[in-house]
């Protein structure tokens, strides 16, 4: 495992070469930054900082109660350049924040961007992928239109622009926001190894709750299976059915999702490298998304759980 001594200078290339600033909330992460030589404040501190040192920065909420609400980021940070780490989104705890961070210290942004432009050339030159492996088969014929979630096709973040750095580790088509039925056709047999719940900033308070009884039901349903992985049925873009082990649990699944997203599904994603990590399907991490292969989602984690099922073996056919 990378150490967090050089978080800093990996991520230099995605600020023109300049070192980043980390911000977060949490008093307890911005202690370990500082402790491994890194520059970190806490939005409590953005009046006393250096601007200078706010032009180039991390974001790592870890709580949406806790880290400013937009309009005061936009203050401050309209014309930074800045890369959010979202940890809020998903587990929300300083430990999953130190995972998150430590694999990203030993990220290569150079071949991210280029997993991303092969992605975006597979998705403009084939009508038609198969992804095999790990037990998963699945092919997708696309439509006219494609829905991207805006990949980041270029390392740089330029200053006055903000970047999830999901934009970097994958590529996912996403169901058209007026409609639940995506602009192509899935069909087969998706297995996953892992998956992660995330939600939206919108509603957070509600929904966050939303997605952490999402998060124990599914950790619950794998461990009395003895681990064994869910097994997702796709037909027609739908998912006609889940199982982990003997359980059958569709429609439980459902009820955590988007009341008005549960037709489809309504996310497939590429990762953009295959990470040569032993992943900890423990931590409900962003990283874990996108850790290799193909991941399918449910929901949109607005009105409800967005879940990511994650098959990391499967390859393009």
């Amino acid at each position: 495992m990378p150490s967090l001594e050089s978080l800093g200078s990996n991520l230099k290339p995605a600020f023109s070469g300049r070192v980043p600033t980390f911000l977060s909330d949490s008093a307890a992460l911005v202690d370990v930054l500082r402790e491994h030589g890194l520059t970190a404040c806490s939005y409590s501190e953005i009046t006393t900082t250096d601007p200078d040192l706010l032009r180039d920065v991390v974001a790592i909420p870890i709580d949406f109660t806790t880290t400013p609400p937009g309009p005061v980021i936009e203050q401050h940070f309209g014309n930074s350049a800045m890369l959010v780490v979202p940890v809020a989104s998903f587990c929300g705890t300083e430990h999953g924040a130190r995972y998150m961070l430590t694999l990203l210290a030993d990220i290569d942004l150079p071949r991210c961007v280029d997993g991303v432009q092969y992605w975006l050339g597979q998705l403009e030159t084939a009508p038609r992928l198969r992804l095999v492996g790990g037990g998963t088969d699945v092919e997708v014929v696309l439509g006219d239109e494609v829905n991207l979630m805006s990949p980041k096709g270029n390392i740089a973040i330029q200053r006055g622009e903000w970047v999830s750095i999901a934009q970097y580790l994958e590529v996912g088509l996403v169901s058209a926001p007026e409609t639940q039925r995506p602009h192509h056709d899935m069909n087969g047999t998706f297995v996953a190894e892992g998956f992660v719940v995330a939600h939206h900033r919108l509603y957070a308070d509600r929904i966050g709750q939303t997605a952490a009884r999402a998060w124990n039901y599914l950790t619950d349903l794998r461990a009395r299976n003895g681990g064994a992985p869910i097994v997702v049925e796709i037909r027609d873009s739908r998912p006609v059915s889940l199982t982990c082990g003997p359980e059958s649990v569709l429609d439980e699944v459902l009820t955590f999702v988007d009341p008005n997203k549960r037709e489809f599904i309504t996310e497939f994603g590429f990762a953009a490298i295959q990470w040569p990590v032993d992943v900890d399907w423990s931590i409900n991490s962003q990283f874990n998304e996108a850790v290799g292969g193909l991941h399918i989602g449910l929901g949109n984690g607005v009105t409800g759980a967005h879940i990511d099922l994650v098959a990391p073996k499967a390859i393009l056919a």
